[in-house]
């Protein structure tokens, strides 16, 4: 595809279905698909109160989040 920068908006699980690890898995899923597809790196932009969630995910903190493929 010749894509190399991927972007995630802020993502949300409704808040019945918070803290059973659904928001981890999904993040990483969409992760996992971006380095098949060969995407090394993905930013995501997000509420400050969720850098916990996105750094338990991969991604290192600034004003949003920058994950990189370790291939």
């Amino acid at each position: 595809m010749g894509l190399e920068h991927g972007y995630m908006e802020d993502i949300i699980v409704h808040p019945e279905y918070q803290g059973q690890g659904i928001g981890v898995d999904l993040v990483k899923e969409l992760l996992r698909e971006s380095e098949r597809f060969g995407i090394g790196i993905v930013s995501v932009t997000y509420e400050t109160n969720k850098t916990n969630f996105y750094t338990k995910c991969g991604f290192t903190t600034g004003s949003g989040g920058v994950w990189k493929s370790s291939t």
